[in-house]
């Protein structure tokens, strides 16, 4: 009886917390330092919100293999396309950090995996980090991306 209890309020919480979290939008562009630029409406010249990625960092168009990753970003995400995005926390400077979505597709997961980005140490904290540093870990052995690059520093501590 009380895991039925149990079940039915973890499921009614579920939905009714769901729809807060995510919310559709249409991406205006994409800039140097990876943040998305997201329209509510289809009306790009409508007000929008600036987001950057929860839980992964990607290299500005200074950075080695910065040009790169950007390119295929602007590619995966061009002007227009629908996405969902999930605002997570603001980080320390006050950037908006969101879990973005195209279709089915975790892009935050997607850039870690082309090996585009990597895990934001400090930042991702949520259960779902570990299955991003295993994926970071796999970019790393198969030398995808910006792994591909003989590198002496870390790539979280270029520009410091």
């Amino acid at each position: 009886m009380f895991a039925r209890a149990f079940f039915w309020v973890m499921v009614c919480s579920f939905h009714a917390a769901a729809p807060a979290l995510a919310r559709e939008g249409y991406v205006v562009r994409v800039e140097d330092d990876g943040a998305v630029v997201v329209s509510e409406s289809r009306v790009l010249d409508e007000p929008a919100e600036r987001y950057l990625f929860y839980g992964v960092e990607v290299p500005t168009a200074r950075q080695p293999f910065g040009p790169e990753s950007l390119t295929w970003l602007r590619e995966k995400l061009p002007q227009g396309a629908r996405i969902n995005v999930e605002s997570v926390s603001r980080d320390r400077a006050g950037h908006l950090r969101a879990l973005i979505q195209l279709g089915s597709d975790s892009i935050n997961y997607q850039l870690l995996y082309q090996g585009f980005a990597w895990v934001n140490r400090a930042q991702c904290r949520a259960v779902f980090c570990r299955r991003w540093y295993i994926q970071e870990h796999q970019a790393v052995v198969e030398k995808r991306g910006l792994w591909s690059m003989p590198m002496s520093t870390p790539p979280w501590q270029w520009g410091r």
